[in-house]
């Protein structure tokens, strides 16, 4: 009898073994899976693992976030809030929560609900400065310059070699008319990437609105040193030489920039270049 009972035991035993073999991967495993792909940038094969993840364990906080990370990397914005007004409910006090839901609202348009989260995050943590100058281009976005410069200049005193704080706060002056400040701010830029193209693009056309007609030149043929394929710089640059009077100049420019079927310059080569 005790052989027996050893015998059903061990049977018993066995039985209990192999269930436990044949459970699959636990919900921890599953998140740790779509960590994987997510770092190698299977976003689909990461949604697939998270949603397993979620399935066994409804309340896993975190795999919201990553799902909602994931969603939002495919663009699939709807879900991705989803997970994140879900992860929020778990963890209200997560800064980082609030402002990828921001980035949602801003990709919908929802840009009042954007500047909602990212008020949420400063006020989580003040020096938050993505979150800073996110907020800064909203505000730009929607025509708020002075809230726009008055995250720019913040971002500034925290990041003060931050060329693209430079030139976010330089477009901001230029629409708030405050040229010199613009043109300084574009300076600045340069001075810190001396190829980024753009700031020529926009200081040479503050130059010309300013009548400095050599100094708007010299920055758009910059511009188009950098990037010869730029219609608007070869433009701006043949309205500067009709400006001065050198139509020659000026319909050579257009024309170029014609190659790319710039409307603009088509009209000008009509009318001044007959």
């Amino acid at each position: 009898m005790k052989i027996i009972l050893n015998s059903l035991l061990v049977g018993l035993i066995s039985t209990l073994l192999t269930a436990f073999s044949f459970a699959g991967p636990s919900a921890e495993d599953y998140f740790e899976s779509g960590k994987s792909k997510f770092n190698s940038k299977d976003y689909s094969g990461a949604i697939s693992d998270f949603s397993y993840a979620i399935k066994q364990k409804p309340d896993f906080a975190i795999v919201y976030f990553k799902r909602g990370s994931a969603y939002y990397l495919t663009m699939n914005f709807d879900k991705a809030l989803d997970d994140f007004n879900i992860y929020l409910s778990y963890k209200p006090e997560d800064e980082n929560g609030y402002f990828n839901r921001a980035m949602c609202w801003k990709n919908i348009q929802e840009l009042t609900k954007a500047i909602e989260d990212l008020n949420k995050v400063t006020t989580i943590d003040p020096y938050y400065t993505l979150a800073i100058i996110k907020r800064g281009n909203i505000y730009y976005d929607i025509g708020n310059f002075d809230s726009a410069l008055k995250d720019f200049n913040w971002y500034l005193s925290v990041k003060p070699e931050s060329e693209k704080g430079f030139y976010n706060r330089a477009n901001t002056y230029k629409r708030l008319g405050r040229l010199t400040e613009a043109i300084t701010d574009y300076n600045k830029v340069i001075e810190l990437k001396p190829d980024w193209q753009a700031a020529y693009i926009n200081r040479g056309s503050l130059y010309a609105d300013m009548e400095l007609y050599k100094e708007a030149i010299d920055d758009f043929s910059k511009a188009i040193q950098l990037n010869p394929d730029d219609a608007d710089a070869w433009f701006n640059r043949g309205v500067v030489y009709n400006n001065l009077k050198e139509q020659v100049l000026a319909c050579r420019d257009w024309k170029e920039a014609a190659k790319y079927n710039h409307k603009e310059s088509i009209a000008y080569l009509l009318k001044y270049c007959r």
